[in-house]
């Protein structure tokens, strides 16, 4: 019994906030999400407890960065976000935005640079990398915006509104399921825009406790890869995707107001 009182001593509970975005995490999803059930996960190795609340991402960000939690759960990283937090090494999952068509497109590995000509749908607001921003504002690229993944979905079945969409591969066929339950779903990746999609923690910097909490976190997420409980994890939620690091990009500012 002495052996196991400094880890019950030391438990403690690790307070986050985020916003819902299913597949990857939710309230209203098994066990909040597969991502959600990772960090669960990392944070019970190490002894401690995690609380997830899904609040409107403003809030949460602004929560988070006065210290009133420990962290802001799910975040992709820029200049902005890496200014306000200290960012875990680790990441959770890849939430990578991925260039989506028809199957059968003939459309494969589309760089941004490939898009010229091309009218790319998009959610007002969406993350994009300075090289994709530079051809938007360009007009060389054409962006089509709508406020809702649903919108593309629908947009996308006919060929005069758009030629792709950008949104995380995952995330589309989530919503195409929820909303068409009965329709096979027939999109495909054919490429990526040149984005840092990791899901990360962002810890505050104004909280004392972040600090520790980010390297038993980061320790425990190499440790989970190492042997295997990531994938385990993911194969229990039925994700396939693979959960790699990208490379760093520069990142158009995100929009918050959400």
């Amino acid at each position: 019994m002495i052996l196991y009182l400094p880890c019950i001593v030391s438990a403690e509970t690790v307070r986050l906030a985020t916003v819902d975005w299913p597949p990857f995490f939710g309230e209203q999803l098994p066990k909040g999400g597969f991502v959600t059930e990772i960090a669960r996960q990392a944070f019970k190795r190490e002894g401690h407890h995690m609380d997830l609340v899904f609040i409107p991402w403003k809030r949460a960000m602004y929560s988070a960065q006065k210290g009133d939690h420990h962290g802001l759960f799910g975040c992709w990283i820029n200049s902005e976000v890496q200014g306000l937090f200290d960012v875990s090494r680790e990441i959770m999952a890849s939430g990578d935005g991925h260039f989506l068509a028809l199957e059968g497109s003939n459309n494969s590995n589309l760089r941004p640079e490939d898009l010229i000509g091309k009218r790319i749908g998009i959610v007002r607001g969406y993350a994009v990398s300075e090289t994709l921003g530079a051809l938007f504002d360009s007009g060389k690229v054409i962006r089509v915006e709508v406020s809702r993944i649903k919108q593309l979905l629908d947009m996308i079945q006919w060929p005069d509104r758009i030629d792709l969409m950008l949104e995380n591969a995952l995330v589309a066929r989530h919503v195409f399921q929820h909303h068409y339950p009965y329709r096979s779903y027939n999109l495909e990746v054919v490429g990526k825009d040149y984005v840092d999609g990791g899901l990360y923690i962002c810890w505050s910097k104004n909280n004392a406790k972040s600090k520790n909490f980010r390297i038993t976190f980061d320790r425990a997420i190499a440790a989970m890869r190492q042997d295997g409980t990531l994938d385990r994890i993911r194969a229990e939620f039925n994700i396939h995707n693979q959960i790699t690091k990208p490379p760093a990009s520069p990142l158009r500012p995100i929009n918050y107001s959400e």
